[in-house]
């Protein structure tokens, strides 16, 4: 089954309709005039299944075009538009499973601009998912490790685990959701960010002191979670420059630090690197020791670029990545970490052989609770169906009935610390308090693998 709908069939808002005359006939498109248009397409599902979604667009020249998709008003992903300049192309958008009935497909937000000509819609072939793999990358493992991963296949598409990220020690957006909702999240997610040696940095705004002070004591704190309350624990890990710069020098813009010269033994820079690396790997072997396994998502983002370890490059970041993997697997022997791979592009693919878990960073509009499921399928052809998947930083937690409808299977959910739990303005109190009471979600009353 085949549906296709050109731009005159559909609902627009901030946008002009252009006429052009493409291979003798008269052709429309939408192009954008502000960052807040709108281009719905209302569709007609007849029977429910998969759905390969594409788009007829073109990019008039080279520009970052990314726009916003909601499926009856819940947000799916974003798209990100590239062709050849002046050409019209057709790319596939997402992948989703539509229940029959009307479907309305909005186009939205985002930045660039593109000319729109017409969406198309057809049934997959492939109409189920296949389970993923949890075996883990390290053949020594703890038992520990073996037994969540063991636990993660058990509930992998008929549950998903609460998480929480805390920047703080103190975590204050654990006590907040429990007072909302009476209950606790079962992940709380940690930050080595005050754990390096150049965390005083030049022209250092409040911020980054904040969040330097109160992140120390994390680890204390993780052990105590995972040892107190039989709670799961993952740390990133922000990691500021090992030769300074200022305010916070984990952002590339922020430094000078060169990670190619980095890599090249026998530099300065190599020198600063490796023990900022041995650093973290003293305070992991303490968790180690202490028994407790740590869901370890490294340089994460880095496809973005905005951070140091991403912005020479894949090439860089590989060699780095597999440098830590080495380091901590064969140097310290930390059989207690679950490697997550968190730079979800195809130039950016790390081996198979080397992460457990993929992670997607995605945040959609204030009190949009959509599933994400174009993020959740993009990421599962790039694993090749053989890692489970998690939502390892959100805004908006997805609605798990939509979830669960639009078969969605994240393995977690991870809010970002401060606001986006505790404002009542990204994710709201009642929408919370539905979330931590739902039978699909895994609060930390249900877990009960590590509780004596």
């Amino acid at each position: 089954m085949k549906i296709s709908k050109y731009i005159k069939e559909a609902i627009l808002n901030g946008v002009k309709i252009v006429k052009e005359h493409i291979s003798g006939e008269d052709v429309y498109s939408a192009l954008p005039e502000s960052d807040r248009f709108e281009i719905e397409f209302c569709i007609e599902i007849e029977k429910s299944g998969y759905y390969n979604l594409y788009l007829n667009y073109k990019i008039e020249k080279y520009t970052k075009v990314v726009y916003l998709v909601d499926i009856d008003g819940l947000c799916h992903g974003d798209i990100r538009l590239h062709s050849e300049s002046g050409k019209v192309s057709k790319m596939k958008i997402g992948r989703a499973f539509l229940e029959k009935g009307q479907k309305k497909i909005k186009i939205y937000g985002g930045w660039g601009v593109a000319h729109i000509y017409a969406i198309e819609l057809e049934e997959d072939k492939l109409q189920n998912y296949s389970a993923p793999s949890f075996d883990l990358s390290n053949k020594n493992a703890s038992d520990k490790c073996k037994k969540l991963m063991e636990y993660f296949s058990k509930i992998y598409s008929k549950a998903i685990i609460a998480g929480q990220h805390t920047n703080t020690a103190a975590g204050p957006e654990i006590a907040y959701l429990e007072y909302q909702t009476g209950k606790k999240t079962t992940l709380r997610g940690f930050d080595f960010l005050s754990y390096t040696r150049h965390t005083i940095t030049n022209n250092m705004t409040y911020d980054a002191m904040f969040e330097v002070i109160l992140n120390k004591g994390s680890v204390e704190e993780a052990i105590k979670w995972h040892k107190e309350l039989g709670g799961i624990v993952t740390f990133c890990w922000h990691w500021f420059s090992p030769i300074g710069g200022n305010d916070k020098t984990f952002y590339t813009k922020n430094t000078d630090f060169d990670i190619e010269v980095a890599l090249c033994p026998n530099t300065e820079e190599n020198k600063l690197l490796m023990e900022d690396i041995y650093e973290i790997g003293k305070w992991l072997k303490i968790m180690a020791d202490a028994d407790v396994p740590v869901i370890f998502r490294p340089l994460h983002e880095a496809d973005g670029r905005w951070f140091w370890w991403g912005a020479k490059g894949f090439d860089a970041y590989k060699k780095l990545y597999y440098l830590l993997y080495d380091v901590y697997t064969n140097h310290f022997k930390l059989n207690n970490l679950i490697w997550v791979w968190n730079a979800p592009h195809p130039d950016w693919r790390i081996e198979m052989d080397y992460y457990d878990v993929a992670g997607v960073d995605f945040y959609a509009p204030a009190q949009n609770y959509g599933p994400l499921s174009f993020w959740y399928d993009y990421v599962y052809e790039l694993t090749e169906a053989k890692k489970p998947i998690a939502l390892t930083e959100n805004g908006p937690i997805p609605d798990p009935d939509k979830l669960q409808s639009s078969k969605t299977y994240w393995l977690w959910f991870m809010p970002w610390w401060g606001g986006f739990t505790t404002d009542g303005k990204i994710n709201s109190f009642e929408h919370l308090r539905k979330v931590y009471n739902h039978p699909y979600v895994i609060t930390l009353d249900k877990f009960d693998l590590f509780r004596r």
